[in-house]
Parts: C-alpha cells; structure tokens; sequence
C-alpha cells in the first residue's frame, strides 16, 4: 500500500513537473511565441501584434510591433536571436541588442534581417532598461 502511494505523489509529481515550465520574472508573450519579455511587469505593459516573416534575396527578414499600454514612456533593449531548421541557434557577431524608448500609447515595429540564410525561425528577448 505504501509502495502505490508513493507511486501516485512521484506521478501527479512528474505530471504537474512536466506541464509547463516557468522560469520567475521572464514572460513570453501568449499572443505571439516569438516574443520573450524579461519580466512579467513588463509584460504587462507591452502589447505585441502583427508579427510576420519574408524572404528578402534568401535571408528571413522578421518584423513585430510593439505597444505601449501605459502613460509612461519606456525604455527598451531588444534582440533578434536566429534559429536554423532544426532550431539550433544561429550565432552570428552582428546580432546586437538594440536600445529604443517608446512612449504612451505608441506603436513601433521592430525587425531585422537574419544574418544568415539558414535562417528559418526567430525569437526576439525584450527586457526593461530600467529594472
């Protein structure tokens, strides 16, 4: 009998253990899994839409706006992280963080062009300048 109980807590155990991972403070956007937020404050201060994806002579070119829901400005600091078919990362010394303010209640696209043609899938990280 105890043997069965404890085979029962090791599988809701493993069953909730493998539902889901969080990671506390990171945040990725439920509209658009391209998008990963350094924090789940930011998050909600953010609004991430129209996402889309072209080829441009062989090389992915992604784009994305973002929103700002408050009435303060927030500074940002992004980055493109590139993924081959296989969704091994693609490390290539050009992809730099970029920095940009956004105020109340505006709209900016962000995009990039990916640094290699093996390209195929993307991800951007967002994180708050100030925290």
């Amino acid at each position: 009998m105890k043997y069965i109980s404890a085979l029962s807590i090791l599988l809701v155990i493993l069953v909730t253990g493998c539902s889901g991972i969080t990671m506390p403070g990171i945040s990725l956007d439920k509209g658009n899994h391209q998008v990963v937020i350094g924090n789940t404050t930011l998050a909600s201060k953010l609004k991430f839409s129209h996402s889309q994806t072209d080829l441009r002579d062989g090389y992915l070119h992604a784009s994305v706006e973002v929103m700002n829901k408050t009435d303060a400005a927030i500074s940002l600091n992004y980055r493109f992280y590139w993924y081959d078919a296989n969704g091994l990362e693609i490390n290539h010394p050009t992809s730099i963080s970029c920095t940009l303010t956004i105020k109340p209640n505006q709209i900016l696209l962000l995009q990039a062009l990916a640094p290699s043609t093996a390209a195929t899938q993307y991800r951007i990280v967002v994180h708050d300048i100030n925290n």
